[in-house]
């Protein structure tokens, strides 16, 4: 890639967007775009091929930037649309066939605005999902399939059997106490924490989990500015883990929906949540 192309671009950037980061343009140009040509490069692209695709990369990158989608590594945020420039386009995008590249750059570009205009909690949700992503072939039709699993209702409901799972929330944050939980989706659960709250409209501390999967996906910070009560919802299968299994000694609070059930335990890190067997 000439670096007239990217001085070009950086010019043209610089007065056209307010929020440009020339620091951020030089990291996206020594990290992660030197690692995309690189593997491009090894993928046996054609040389031609190769630049065009470079060439939009770095063009909607520098978009980015000036949008304020992407962010630096030194800014402790997180979003779909840093981990796609930054991570899974140089590190995947050569494994897709060459014929498809260039759209899946665009579908890639096109899910990361969408979600940047989502709520917190559906934002959390794709970036955690996609940091396990280990192929971008049809990309968009998966990440489509995962806002489908997060906001749908599934289709088997908490029935007599139930699989329970201990969640341990301080790998997410060392101080995080659960207490206060609601449900933001009919598998999308957010625990707050018992002592820090939200306060004048500022976040609380708050972490989410995803309630599918085995186990269940921890999704980090929601950035939830809620503040629900505490609840005592008793539905059987945490009524008996609360007399029977040793693992749990008193809840804190509960909740439950027609798929999932959860609770927080008064002396314990650990969320405990109920998905169907």
């Amino acid at each position: 890639m000439s670096t007239a192309f990217e001085d070009e671009l950086e010019a043209q950037a610089q007065g056209r967007y307010v929020r440009w980061d020339a620091d951020l343009w030089r990291e996206l140009r020594q990290g992660p775009a030197q690692r995309l040509a690189e593997s491009l490069s090894k993928s046996g692209a054609s040389s031609t091929s190769a630049a065009e695709l470079m060439r939009a990369y770095l063009r909607l990158g520098a978009e980015a930037i000036g949008l304020g989608y992407l962010y630096p590594a030194t800014a402790g945020r997180q979003n779909f649309f840093t981990l796609a420039w930054s991570d899974l386009v140089p590190r995947l995008l050569s494994g897709v066939p060459e014929s498809a590249r260039a759209s899946t750059l665009a579908q890639l570009w096109n899910v990361g605005e969408n979600l940047e205009s989502a709520p917190p909690w559906v934002q959390r949700i794709f970036h955690r999902v996609s940091q396990r992503l280990d192929s971008l072939a049809g990309i968009e039709e998966r990440l489509r399939e995962t806002a489908t699993v997060a906001m749908e209702p599934p289709t088997e409901k908490l029935g007599d059997r139930a699989q329970p799972y201990l969640i341990d929330l301080s790998r997410e944050d060392s101080r995080f106490l659960p207490g206060a939980i609601h449900f933001l989706a009919p598998t999308v659960l957010c625990v707050h924490d018992r002592h820090r709250h939200a306060v004048a409209g500022r976040e609380a501390a708050t972490q989410g989990i995803l309630l599918v999967g085995d186990p269940p996906i921890p999704l980090g910070a929601m950035g939830c500015r809620e503040t629900p009560e505490v609840t005592h919802v008793k539905t059987p299968h945490l009524t008996a883990m609360e007399e029977h299994d040793p693992r749990v000694d008193a809840f804190f609070a509960t909740g439950a929906n027609d798929w999932r059930a959860a609770g927080t335990l008064d002396t314990s890190r650990f969320v405990l949540v109920l998905a169907p067997a």
